[in-house]
C-alpha cells in the first residue's frame, strides 16, 4: 500500500494511517510505504501527532522520505495499491502516475478527483477510515483487469505534450 507526497495535513495522512490500521489485520505482510519529502510549510507538530498515532495503533508504517526521481516509477509499479486520501489537490499527478502503472488507485472523494478518475479509481471519504480501509482492502484482494486497462488508457491521454497543446490552443482563443 503505497502514498506519495509525504506527511501532512493536505495528503490526509492521518486518515490514512487510521485506515491502514482498520485494513491490517484483513491484509497479513501489506505494509504502509509513504514517500515523499518535506514542504515548505512547517508540519512537525502534525507529523510528531501522526508518529504518536502510529505508535499507538502499533502500524509501524514504512516512511521513505524523499525518493530520487528516477527510483520512483519502479516503487509506484511495484506497489499493489496506490492510495491518496488527499483533502486538496488540483489534479492528482501521484495518482495518475500510478494509473499509468496499472496499479488499482484509492482516492479521497473530491470532486477534482471525481472528474479526473471516475470509473477507472475507487472513492472513499477520506474522514471514514473504515470506509477508505474497506476500498483499499477492495484494491488490494480485488483485480479488476478492466479497470486496469481503463486506467492505463486513461493515463495516455494526460501527456505533458497534450497539457501543451490544449493550453497553446487556449492562449490562441484569447
Amino acid at each position: 500500500m503505497l502514498t506519495v507526497g509525504g506527511i501532512e495535513p493536505r495528503k490526509g495522512s492521518l486518515e490514512l494511517l487510521e485506515a491502514y490500521a482498520v485494513a491490517r489485520p484483513r491484509l497479513p505482510g501489506v505494509a504502509l510505504v509513504i514517500a515523499g519529502g518535506q514542504t515548505l510549510f512547517d508540519y512537525r507538530d502534525y507529523r510528531a501527532r501522526w508518529e504518536q498515532r502510529a505508535a499507538e495503533l502499533e502500524a509501524e508504517p514504512v516512511v521513505l522520505g524523499p525518493v530520487e526521481h528516477d527510483a520512483l516509477p519502479a516503487l509506484v509499479a511495484a506497489a499493489g495499491v496506490f492510495a491518496f486520501p488527499s483533502a486538496q489537490e488540483g489534479f492528482g499527478l501521484a495518482a495518475m502516475e500510478a494509473l499509468a502503472a496499472g496499479v488499482p488507485v484509492v482516492l479521497a472523494n473530491l470532486p477534482v478527483f471525481r472528474e479526473v478518475f471516475a470509473g477507472v479509481a475507487r472513492f472513499a471519504f477520506a474522514e471514514d477510515p473504515a470506509a477508505l480501509a474497506r476500498q483499499l482492502i477492495a484494491g488490494l484482494t480485488e483485480p479488476d483487469p478492466s479497470a486496469r486497462r481503463a486506467g492505463c488508457a486513461r493515463a495516455a491521454r494526460y501527456t505533458w505534450t497534450a497539457a501543451a497543446q490544449r493550453h497553446l490552443a487556449w492562449y490562441h482563443c484569447l
